[in-house]
């Protein structure tokens, strides 16, 4: 639904007013295009669970994901761009098949990362797996260099969430470059020309001969453009279909190279029937999507095809980085070197990827990169360069660094002295004392009831968990290592619940009497306050029996066993009765 122009602009003015307050200077809006300026960049969060670390969301790999300790929202994270940029728009996704949610959240900028604005303020923002469970922001241009996805609040899990997290920028991107263009396709069925997928009626469509696949469509965009995005569109009364499909581009028209790879594309009525394909920029003048199968009709099936990405500037990528090479100067330690790469422009960074991934961005004269990595670990390397239009090189060479020997396989010493408070009502505050390690503690993992709650830092010696006042949570720590060793468990802790919340435990330090028992699981021991004993009848029917010496009201029973995760491993169910073996007190 569009808003009213009066509405969009007094919004407009606002949102701008806040930005210049808080030193971020507003750019005229355009549309966003070019590339997504958050791939390669560096990710931070104000927390993470277990293996879910800010560096998940921007991978390129959107089953992978970043979530935020649980129950502590508000949580946030963040992309430094490494120099402040004019954006305009922000990409949030999750797990394409994972189930509907809102997340509440605001997108705010800053060039210093520390002082915030924000971009887009908070709303709920609904995640759906019938639109790609994708989130679009736009918002009016601002300069910023740190851009922050602050979350508060989650209908689907009690943390902040966010597999992809793309940035794009206000300037330099363009319309449909497809608009206008000549269009042309490996075959035709009947008067489904390939002129109909960029007529502008989303109601025509190209249509290939039938039962004859792979068939292909593409466009001349008359010259080199850089290209960052594909937007594939069926008429929106069809119904739900799959096309397995890959974009490619070319320079001359006959040799073209992969831009997406070949992959199943859902179109969908209840997202328009439409299908964006974003990918690494690249510059090309032929784009074709070539398809391979289509679940619903025989043949190949476009009726809009539409291109975006940059017109002017700089299209050009760098050279590929030269001679990278790998030394070791130092146990764990991993250093590489390469020679500059050239440019028309200049070149602006070096992009180091390990195992295909992504793992640190260097300014554009820095020509060497070090970093830690367990001596048994095997892994290889290449660099990209990149100028500042976001072109990227080929890959450099690749190395490898093969790992020997056992490595570190020390554990840290188990955390000491656990211990909780409970600052307020709901919440339960751990403390520790910190672990050593031979070569370093690199972060710590909590534990509640036997399954693993939040992880922290190396440095950080407390952690306050939510749970009901009613709920009876045993606690314990363990210390890691960089080279994943993982300690012995600390002490253990247990909070009990209140159950009923205030009422007092009239069983306490009573008398047992039971009908049998074996070994020496005797009665006493499911009344002595410690959880790691019990008692264990001779068989059935059995009897357990507290004298409370004295008639009193009742309310409630509660019967316990070792939260151990060892006594968590297999359901138990037992019938029990409770009777009261003394006379009813007699009303007044």
């Amino acid at each position: 639904m569009r808003r009213k122009q009066l509405s969009w602009r007094l919004i407009s003015g606002f949102l701008a007013a806040g930005l210049v307050f808080a030193g971020l200077a507003p750019t005229p809006a355009t549309a966003a295009g070019g590339p997504n300026l958050a791939a390669g960049r560096t990710a931070s969060a104000s927390g993470s669970t277990g293996p879910y670390t800010a560096g998940n969301v921007n991978d390129g790999n959107p089953a992978s994901y970043w979530e935020s300790p649980n129950n502590a929202l508000p949580q946030w994270v963040q992309i430094d761009l490494g120099s402040s940029v004019s954006i305009d728009q922000v990409v949030l996704k999750l797990p394409a098949n994972w189930e509907t949610r809102t997340q509440t959240l605001s997108v705010q900028g800053s060039t210093n990362g520390t002082n915030f604005s924000t971009l887009s303020a908070s709303a709920g923002r609904v995640f759906n797996p019938a639109s790609g469970n994708a989130v679009t922001i736009n918002f009016t241009a601002a300069s910023a260099r740190y851009v922050r996805v602050n979350v508060t609040a989650n209908t689907g899990w009690p943390a902040g969430q966010v597999s992809e997290f793309e940035i794009y920028g206000a300037s330099g991107g363009s319309g449909n470059l497809a608009t206008g263009k000549v269009l042309t396709a490996s075959s035709a069925q009947g008067g489904q020309g390939a002129n109909l997928a960029n007529d502008g009626n989303q109601g025509s469509y190209w249509e290939s001969a039938n039962n004859a696949f792979p068939q292909w469509i593409q466009v001349d965009l008359g010259a080199a453009a850089n290209v960052s995005r594909v937007v594939l569109k069926l008429p929106t009364g069809w119904g739900a279909r799959t096309q397995t499909l890959a974009v490619q581009g070319s320079t001359n028209g006959s040799t073209f190279s992969t831009l997406s790879a070949s992959a199943g594309r859902a179109f969908d009525p209840a997202s328009a029937n439409t299908v964006t394909i974003d990918f690494t920029a690249a510059s090309t003048r032929y784009v074709r999507v070539n398809i391979t199968a289509n679940s619903a009709w025989p043949a190949a099936q476009i009726s809009e095809f539409e291109v975006y990405g940059t017109t002017s500037g700089d299209t050009q990528a760098p050279s590929a980085p030269g001679n990278l090479t790998l030394t070791q100067p130092a146990a764990g330690q991993i250093r590489l070197a390469w020679t500059a790469s050239t440019d028309n422009v200049g070149v602006t960074g070096y992009i180091v990827y390990r195992d295909t991934t992504p793992v640190a961005t260097l300014a554009g004269n820095v020509l060497s990169y070090t970093e830690n990595q367990p001596d048994t670990a095997t892994v290889e390397y290449f660099v990209r360069a990149r100028d500042a239009a976001g072109n990227q090189s080929a890959d450099s060479n690749h190395v490898t660094r093969t790992g020997t020997g056992p490595g570190d396989t020390q554990p840290p010493s188990a955390p000491g002295s656990l211990a909780f408070t409970q600052p307020a009502s709901g919440q339960i505050r751990l403390t520790w004392s910190a672990s050593t390690d031979n070569v370093g503690v690199t972060g710590y993992t909590i534990f509640a009831n036997g399954a693993e709650r939040a992880s922290v830092a190396g440095n950080v010696l407390t952690y306050t968990d939510t749970q009901p006042t009613t709920a009876t949570v045993e606690y314990f720590v363990r210390a890691r290592d960089a080279a994943g060793n993982v300690s012995a468990d600390s002490n253990h802790v247990t909070r009990v619940g209140e159950n009923p919340p205030g009422g007092t435990n009239v069983a306490a330090g009573k008398p047992m009497e039971e009908s049998s028992h074996v070994h020496s699981f005797v009665a006493a021991n499911a009344n002595d306050g410690n959880l790691a004993t019990y008692w264990e009848s001779a068989g059935f029917p059995a009897t357990l029996t507290v004298k409370l010496g004295a008639n009193a009201d009742i309310t409630s029973v509660t019967v316990k066993l070792n939260p151990d995760s060892a006594w968590g491993r297999v359901p138990r169910t037992s019938r029990s009765s409770a009777a009261t073996r003394a006379r009813p007190r007699t009303p007044r």
